[in-house]
């Protein structure tokens, strides 16, 4: 009897280190499909300086996984990139939409050309296959931020590879201490051109939200989106750093059969709370400040050590999926489920693998991709490149979730069809 609950539990963690490694991908350093003698010549240049390049952000279409690479430092030759999906472990980056396009010499004065992605974070791709990608326009931001072109959101038509729209954010859009993160995309009664994005505006604690449709865009503000003191301080590859960092992730429900509208869930990367918004306060531009007050409901508290950079939602599964960086792994959330610590499990951690998990996405097809970047040790000591830095990891939801709390049993999805 007591090996029997020895076992179980060993078993259960056998499983899910099965369905999530070895990684999809992996790489020691990150380098480029370059052509002909373009490689030394970046280098000659300081266009590329490969130790200066970390991607932090991903999402799948079809056989392409989408790559971001901030230009944290110098040397990055291309922000928005991809691999393909059944490629090598340690394949090359492809920059988007094509090389002349993503390149941006050391020196340069402006973007390259109007499809230039200069810094992007995370992205989105929709089920019109579009790529969504919130531009910051700004290099060397960790160092001597150089604004080359003023943030924008840019959307690529994924058939044609081709920008099919651009909207370049006006000043009374930004702060001075803006800096976008992420985004996710409501689309309306199928109509790809009634469209709403909302984009998390880490820097200055804000959602920004884009009405494609008519080419508006507005800003919501709340004391919930900034930073907590209580959160702010990190312990992630035994690097200690501190940041107070707002709303950095945005993830959208299904539509709820009220009314039709989706709830947006969103955190400050620097907190320990999930929060939630109703679309029908972020579609409205003009709301007052007492409606983004009582609009803005804070579900609950994670607990200690919670602090998460990305979260996604699987329909399918009615699971909230998010990155929780101080214990190198993934937790999730049941929306079905009451909020609680005990309906918030931690689905998988590992120090070595997992070290700081940046972005979950989930696809399509109800596969969650995770990046783990070392991103501690990039930006606040020294990273060993004959070391592996960054991961790709890959698990069907419904394996990732299977004998959690996030998981619901056949009488539960029974009586959730009747009710």
């Amino acid at each position: 009897m007591i090996w029997h609950f020895v076992l179980l539990p060993l078993l259960a963690l056998f499983q899910l280190s099965g369905c999530l490694l070895p990684p999809k991908f992996q790489w020691k350093v990150l380098d480029f499909a370059w052509e002909g003698q373009q490689r030394e010549a970046a280098i000659a240049s300081h266009a590329y300086i490969p130790e200066n390049n970390m991607p932090t952000g991903l999402a799948r279409w079809k056989d392409k996984l989408f790559i971001t690479v901030p230009r944290w430092k110098r040397g990055v030759p291309s922000s928005l990139n991809y691999v393909y999906v059944n490629g090598s472990q340690q394949q090359n980056l492809n920059p988007y939409p094509s090389w002349g396009d993503a390149f941006i010499a050391d020196d340069a004065c402006c973007a390259s050309t109007n499809s230039t992605v200069v810094s992007a974070f995370r992205i989105h791709i929709d089920k019109c296959d579009r790529l969504w990608v919130v531009d910051n326009g700004a290099t060397d931001m960790s160092e001597n931020v150089k604004q080359l072109v003023q943030p924008a959101i840019l959307v690529f038509d994924l058939k044609q590879n081709t920008l099919q729209f651009k909207h370049v954010f006006e000043d009374q859009v930004l702060r001075d201490s803006s800096v976008f993160t992420s985004i996710a995309v409501d689309i309306m009664d199928n109509d790809c051109r009634n469209t709403y994005a909302y984009i998390s505006d880490m820097g200055s604690g804000a959602i920004v939200v884009y009405d494609l449709k008519h080419d508006a865009v507005w800003r919501l503000e709340s004391p919930l989106f900034q930073h907590e003191e209580n959160s702010s301080q990190y312990k992630v590859g035994g690097i200690d750093f501190f940041w107070n960092d707002g709303v950095s992730s945005v993830a959208l429900s299904s539509p709820k059969k009220s009314d039709g509208h989706r709830d947006l869930y969103c955190h400050p990367t620097s907190s320990t709370k999930i929060l939630r918004i109703s679309t029908k306060l972020l579609r409205k531009p003009y709301a007052t400040q007492d409606e983004i007050y009582t609009g803005i409901h804070v579900e609950g508290d994670k607990g200690p050590l919670s602090q998460a950079t990305a979260c996604d939602y699987h329909a399918d599964t009615n699971v909230l999926f998010f990155t929780l960086l101080s214990k190198n792994g993934v937790g999730c959330w049941n929306l079905e489920r009451e909020f609680s610590l005990e309906n918030l499990p931690l689905l998988v951690s590992d120090c070595n693998v997992l070290e700081f998990p940046n972005d979950i996405k989930v696809d399509f097809e109800g596969n969650v991709w995770i990046l783990s970047d070392r991103q501690s040790r990039f930006l606040y000591n020294k990273m060993d490149f004959n070391e592996t830095n960054f991961r790709v990891l890959s698990a069907k939801a419904s394996e990732l979730i299977r004998g959690s709390r996030c998981q619901l049993s056949f009488l539960e999805k029974a009586w959730m069809k009747m009710i």
